[in-house]
């Protein structure tokens, strides 16, 4: 409908109404109908998807523009009213789409003109806890096309164990020397325990990846330990001067006689020093304690090593034997056995 011009408003002021009851001719005053055919405007209304109508009226409202035009609203619907001051407005109508979101085995919908992934989650009412994602990401701008998946991640930890195998150390003694195919265990092993925590990635309820995150040793690994021969190996641990040909390059005295052997539950000798391989009983007027000695058999084939005077005994006293040399288990003592030895003072 086209705008009202100048000269139809004064056949309007002419015109004679009628009643809506009775059919009788009514006259309306000039200033009246001047008026109001003053006020009357253009009115496009448009919707985006390519509908239109156009209106003259001097309605001004949206709502009541909106049921004269016959369009109606849907949710999400957006409409713009713009009023351009010469007797003509628009209305414009941009029709919602629908963008579907699929979150823990139910749809969801949301109707609206545009926006992004998270505003479609919070027309929804869907939440995302700490670890979950969408597909796509929550700041991507949705379209018609758009459909919105919700992934629910969640890390669960699982905690097993497995061993650390033991090793096996070998110590070398001449001890062996009438049986060098003997050995002697020391020490029995055991295997170590490490716990282990994996943790694995559940998207949606499946599985998505697993690795270890932590490593704790609740049980430490205890070696096995054999005792072997091995020839000129001394029993002793102890060190001194360098020795050569199974002599030590430097010594005051020498002394040859019987060794014997013996062991005890620990303790102190009776000089008061601590007792392990490496200490030895002696006559203290003839050896005083403390002094370091050197001590093998006088055919070389066993060495007891360098070793520390810090006990002694009846027999050593009556000179029954000039050396007791300790050993750490009973059955060790029993082996050493008697035999004759040389025993040199160092310095």
């Amino acid at each position: 409908m086209l705008p009202i011009k100048a000269r139809d408003k004064q056949r309007l002021r002419e015109k004679t109404l009628r009643c809506c009851c009775c059919g009788a001719p009514v006259l309306l005053l000039a200033g009246t109908v001047a008026a109001m055919t003053d006020s009357l405007h253009t009115v496009r209304v448009t919707d985006s998807w390519g509908a239109s109508n156009t209106l003259v009226t001097w309605q001004r409202d949206a709502d009541a523009l909106l049921e004269l035009s016959g369009m109606s609203l849907r949710q999400g619907d957006e409409v713009h009213l713009a009023d351009y001051g010469d007797s003509t407005m628009s209305l414009t109508i941009r029709r919602a789409f629908e963008v579907p979101v699929e979150a823990d085995g139910e749809s969801h919908a949301a109707f609206l003109c545009g926006g992004t992934v998270a505003e479609v989650l919070e027309q929804c009412g869907v939440s995302l806890g700490e670890h979950d994602y969408t597909e796509p990401s929550l700041n991507t701008q949705v379209s018609e096309d758009t459909v919105i998946q919700v992934h629910r991640v969640e890390y669960r930890d699982t905690v097993t164990t497995e061993p650390i195998p033991y090793e096996t150390e070998y110590v070398y003694t001449s001890l062996f020397y009438r049986n060098p195919g003997r050995t002697m265990v020391m020490q029995e092993g055991r295997d170590g325990v490490n716990e282990i925590t994996n943790r694995q990635r559940v998207v949606d309820g499946q599985v998505e990846s697993s690795q270890v995150v932590g490593v704790r040793q609740t049980l430490a690994p205890r070696s096995l330990v054999i005792k072997a021969y091995a020839a000129g190996a001394p029993v002793s641990p102890l060190a001194g001067p360098e020795v050569v040909n199974g002599v030590p390059v430097s010594y005051s005295a020498v002394y040859t006689g019987r060794a014997t052997g013996y062991s005890s539950s620990g303790g102190r000798g009776s000089s008061g020093l601590g007792l392990h391989y490496g200490t030895v009983a002696v006559d203290p007027s003839r050896i005083p304690y403390g002094t370091l000695l050197y001590i093998t058999s006088t055919d070389g084939r066993f060495v007891y090593g360098y070793a520390i005077a810090t006990d002694t005994g009846t027999a050593l006293q009556s000179g029954l034997a000039l050396v007791d040399l300790y050993y750490e288990t009973y059955e060790e003592s029993l082996l050493n056995g008697v035999k004759q030895v040389n025993v040199y003072v160092i310095g």
